[in-house]
């Protein structure tokens, strides 16, 4: 921790990023730091910008400084960065090749994540898999810094963790978790406007494709899986974005008779997107099968491989 906090002391050019396809921690950690950074920047000697390759979900948009978050595809190639910090990516290839093609053998690439599948790819890293978010993480790195923690920086940091504790429902949360939230509500945090806005508010698209899942999804009973394959046909007719899928793996999971759940989405160039999520088994082990990753409990991948491939494949695994 004092290593990196000594490059971003020295930087002049930082890049914060994440990984594809962002979600709440992705966005929450990364704009509490870029936010806090740039209160170090008093005499604007620094250049603080927070890149992502994709876009960041709508639910995110009600945070004030969401509107900071640049997209790769628009920044110029030639544009160089001395740092780049990485928040909440378990690799390399998950921040995206429009991101990587900013770091080069003069960039030093910092990693900061939580993921137990994190390969350590950055020069400096730092990885706490007992975190219950990267953003936990980020608060802490905030108050080590001794950077005062404003409305804008604790609802960034709430959001990332309601984002990866289910709104304090799962069993990643500690202690600390918990003194981190009381130390935010202390500073005058509306958690009920968090909860609201990102987690509770649902568009039309994504609670008709909870819909379909819940209706159509199919369960294993000898390996105690629930399974649910969502076309771009499907997706397409409820004009819904990738966004509106978001909790449907959980959904399956809290089915009575299941452990195991396995949601596969069909993306827009053909490959499938998988996501995990189990009540006791390592699903983290199964995801790696598949050159993904992520916790014991929720997992996820990215592959090439045909549903019926996928399918036969974890239910051997399990």
């Amino acid at each position: 921790m004092k290593e990196i906090i000594a490059q971003i002391n020295s930087a002049n050019r930082i890049m914060i990023t994440g990984h594809i396809n962002p979600d709440g921690d992705c966005v929450g950690a990364g704009l509490a730091l870029t936010l806090a950074i740039n209160k170090l920047n008093k005499d604007n000697e620094k250049i603080i910008r927070f890149i992502l390759q994709d876009k960041a979900p709508d639910t995110t948009n009600f945070l004030t400084h969401s509107i900071l978050i640049e997209k790769a595809k628009y920044i110029n190639t030639k544009y160089k960065f001395d740092t780049v910090i990485a928040v909440d990516c378990a690799s390399i290839d998950r921040l995206g090749n429009e991101i990587k093609q900013f770091i080069t053998a003069n960039t030093t690439l910092i990693n900061i994540d939580h993921h137990i599948s994190n390969t350590n790819y950055g020069d400096l890293n730092y990885v706490d898999p007992k975190s219950s978010s990267t953003s936990e993480i980020i608060y802490n790195f905030i108050k080590k810094l001794n950077i005062e923690i404003d409305l804008d920086i604790a609802e960034s940091i709430y959001m990332g963790i309601v984002n990866d504790t289910g709104n304090l429902a799962y069993n990643n949360v500690s202690y600390d978790t918990l003194m981190v939230v009381a130390e935010l509500k202390k500073l005058g945090l509306d958690n009920e406007k968090v909860v609201r806005e990102f987690f509770n508010k649902k568009s039309y698209a994504r609670i008709k494709l909870l819909g379909e899942a819940l209706n159509n999804f199919e369960f294993f009973e000898e390996k105690k899986l629930s399974f649910y394959y969502l076309s771009q046909k499907t997706l397409k007719k409820y004009n819904g974005k990738k966004e509106d899928t978001e909790g449907i793996v959980e959904a399956l999971r809290d089915y009575d008779k299941a452990e195991v759940s396995l949601f596969l989405r069909e993306t827009e160039n053909g490959d499938i997107k998988g996501s995990f999520r189990s009540n006791e088994k390592d699903v983290n082990r199964i995801a790696k099968i598949f050159n993904g990753g992520g916790h014991q409990k929720a997992a996820g991948f990215n592959t090439d491989l045909s549903k019926e491939e996928i399918l036969k494949i974890v239910l051997n695994e399990l």
